[in-house]
């Protein structure tokens, strides 16, 4: 069915997440060899017992598809599609340059008919189900139904641009694509009238198919495969784009479940038909593949490729199964909801990821969580053409004490604006070293992600635009639903989740997104009855006096500000405010315009008598928006004012003294919300929530008598970070105290100068 083309060749891999009702071999059962140039079209015969191939050598040739073995080769010329009456005793050719319709006898190859009357290359030829009009079209635009018994000409007309031809099953309907138009015309048989133009979001249209019901309408161009209504020209669905690839050919099976489409380059894709779904890809030598057809029982897949091949791939047809049932824990005792609302103060515990901290806005409004995020694609495009992973935002629910081999999580979608989101769930890294996403999985409205693939053109994605996501895990395996209808199963290489959040990332470049959610909701034997929000323990009561042998914490509400001074190299410059505000510490830096100058601010807090062998520090980090943020620790050089032996243990990373550049831990972890520092006579750890992240030794500091807070930024844009809870305990002083730190006075600009500028 295929005309003679030469088809551009653009790289492109994708994976899939198989459905468990769905078999096919990864290699053809048989190949059929005797072509002696690339295959263009191939058909079954109504009874399936035979297998007729058109190809560049000017043959069309008739298999037995049982054996395989060649039964005729019929000699014509080199172009055009071809298609077996529906009684099987007739096989049309288009005639290609000959202007002309050929029918040829099945049982003896002979030619029976020549029908003339076309101005045209002679492309594609389709019979209507009841076999009394034969369709032909040509280069030129033009279709013209024939009665194939006697030659007739019944009526003809001009469709612009014509690239596949196809009758519905009650024949009620011609469909055609249009490649230098881009669009899909729908036509009445009966009359030529144009019923329906279809303007599919792709690059030129190759070829078109109707489901066996004939309710839905298939094209594929360059980049996409959309399913319509027949009836109604309605866009059903549109399979997961692949940008640049050449979607050449697509066939649906005789149960309407699967569609098969023959690619560029890359072989043939299977897909879901109801879900959109990538069900598998089959190889093909990295050959194009001109043409596709299901035998008429849907076991066999014939594929003819640009290798002179024709491939019969063994298939077993999908079934309508019942889906997996839920895992038994969901009905489980102990089984226990958490919802989200969205209104409870919450809100604190999301944190904007990395990449995306001055570009991503939130709000809640009405009980619902809406975000906004502007992309940044400056050299971030993948293969695809489309987004990559450091442009995606991800809301990471940190605060939840999340441990369970059995979990359930819920978000609802409520609307989306050039944005795919969803959940984000899985394991943190083994490492500091290992990248975010080594152990989670993404389910979006649009988008299936496995680790290996995140972000990449290889990312499974689905045709379906989802609603609601509805994730069941059970030790090792994903279940996906959405308004109780299944979606996948599939089974992963973890057995525990410590890990949930939501995704919202664009689907385009240089386009804001937005998105409202709702109902997030996590479900599980394991969690706690109700969120338990971060608060401050009983033993660090507000005003509470400084206890050496005790804790220590600064509140940052009752004057204790004024033992917090600027470092020195900005004192000058005014471009470092801060005030203190329900508890917290709110700062704002304003760097300088060179870029190439790293601008730095550092807090020391001098106002303790703190000379200590041992001690425990630590210090939340709420918000830090272009700034690296942590604790600065170690000892003062008084007499070069500068800090030379001091580690700056920041929020994603550490930095040693100067002069032990080189023999530091130069780490990079991912952002801490707590930062807690261990020190005992020059052994360092550092742990978050309990955890431990990392220790080294120091072997020339036994004492500390330095300790503050200290802010990074190499950003232009302003820089903002909020802290809280900096509390100094377990504290050991050496024998001899020396009390030489000294409070250095108020900040020099005051935090409402910068705000109104």
């Amino acid at each position: 069915m295929k005309a003679n083309c030469i088809f551009i060749i653009t790289l492109f891999l994708i994976s899939a997440l198989s459905g468990p009702n769905f078999i096919l071999a990864s290699t053809p059962e048989r190949t059929l060899t005797g072509h002696t140039g690339p295959v263009y079209s191939v058909e079954f015969s109504p009874k399936g017992n035979m297998l007729a191939t058109k190809g560049k050598d000017e043959t069309i040739r008739l298999w037995d598809t049982h054996t395989g073995q060649l039964l005729r080769t019929i000699n014509t010329n080199s172009g055009g599609g071809i298609a077996f009456s529906p009684n099987g005793e007739f096989l049309a050719s288009g005639g290609g340059a000959d202007k002309v319709v050929n029918l040829w006898n099945t049982d003896t190859g002979k030619l029976q008919k020549t029908l003339g009357g076309h101005l045209g290359y002679v492309s594609y030829v389709a019979f209507s189900p009841n076999g009394d009009v034969l369709a032909s079209g040509d280069s030129n635009g033009n279709i013209i139904l024939w009665d194939p018994d006697t030659g007739q000409l019944l009526r003809t007309w001009h469709a612009d641009t014509l690239d596949g031809l196809t009758f519905s099953a009650d024949g009620s309907f011609l469909a055609n694509g249009g490649r230098d138009d881009s669009n899909v015309k729908v036509w009445n048989p009966e009359t030529g009238q144009l019923l329906h133009t279809l303007k599919p979001d792709v690059q030129e249209v190759f070829d078109v198919a109707f489901s066996p019901d004939g309710h839905i309408l298939a094209s594929a161009g360059w980049g996409g495969i959309d399913l319509w209504d027949a009836n109604t020209g309605e866009l059903l669905r549109s399979f997961p784009r692949e940008h640049g690839r050449f979607l050449i050919s697509v066939a649906f099976s005789p149960d309407g479940h699967t569609l098969a489409c023959g690619k560029d380059f890359e072989g043939i894709s299977l897909w879901d038909v109801k879900k959109g779904m990538l069900l598998k890809n089959l190889r093909v030598n990295r050959e194009d593949v001109y043409d596709v057809a299901f035998s008429p029982d849907g076991r066999i897949l014939a594929s003819a490729s640009n290798d002179h091949m024709v491939r019969l791939w063994k298939i077993t047809p999908q079934k309508e199964i019942e889906p997996p049932p839920l895992p038994d824990f969901l009905a489980d005792e102990n089984f226990k909801t958490w919802t989200e609302d969205f209104n409870a103060g919450h809100l604190n515990s999301w944190t904007k990821r990395e990449h995306q901290r001055e570009r991503v806005t939130w709000q809640t409004k009405n009980g619902q969580l809406e975000v906004y995020t502007q992309p940044f694609c400056n050299g971030r495009l993948n293969l695809n053409n489309e987004l990559a992973l450091n442009t995606n935002y991800t809301l990471e629910f940190t605060a939840f004490p999340i441990e369970a081999e059995q979990l359930r999580v819920k978000l609802k979608v409520d609307s989306t604006d050039n944005a795919n989101a969803g959940i984000f769930i899985g394991k943190k890294p083994d490492s500091s070293y290992h990248k975010l996403f080594q152990h989670a999985y993404l389910f979006a409205n649009h988008t299936l992600g496995g680790p290996d693939n995140w972000g990449y053109s290889s990312t499974p994605k689905i045709g379906l635009d989802l609603t609601e996501m509805d994730i069941v895990f059970d030790r090792g395996r994903f279940y996906l639903y959405s308004e109780g209808e299944y979606i996948v199963d599939f089974q992963v290489n973890i057995q525990e989740i410590d890990y949930v959040g939501i995704a919202v990332f664009p689907k385009k470049c240089f386009e804001d997104a937005a998105v409202i959610l709702d109902n997030f909701e996590i479900s599980g034997p394991t969690i706690p009855d109700i969120r338990i929000p971060k608060e401050i323990p009983d033993d660090r009561i507000e005003n509470k006096p400084v206890e050496i042998e005790g804790a220590w914490v600064e509140d940052f509400n009752d004057g204790h500000l004024d033992s917090w001074t600027e470092d020195k190299n900005q004192k000058e410059r005014k471009r470092v405010t801060w005030q203190a505000k329900d508890g917290h510490l709110d700062v704002w830096i304003q760097p300088l315009l060179a870029k190439a100058f790293i601008q730095t601010y550092e807090l020391e807090f001098t106002g303790l008598p703190i000379k200590a062998e041992k001690l425990r520090v630590k210090v939340d980090v709420l918000e830090a928006h272009n700034a690296n943020v942590g604790m600065l620790i170690g000892q003062y050089d008084w007499t070069g004012g500068i800090f030379r032996r001091t580690y700056k243990i920041l929020h994603k990373s550490i930095w040693g003294p100067i002069e032990f550049r080189g023999q530091n831990p130069d780490v990079r972890y991912e952002n801490l919300k707590e930062i807690e520092v261990v020190f005992d006579n020059g052994h360092f750890e550092l742990l978050s929530e309990g955890e431990h992240i990392l220790e080294f030794d120091e072997p020339n500091l036994p004492t500390i008598d330095c300790l503050g807070i200290v802010a990074y930024t190499t950003e232009v844009p302003l820089a903002h970070f909020v802290m809280d809870n900096f509390v100094i305990s377990d504290l050991v002083a050496p024998k001899e105290k020396s009390l030489n730190i000294n409070a250095k006075g108020k900040a020099a600009v005051v935090w409402g100068e910068l705000k109104k500028q």
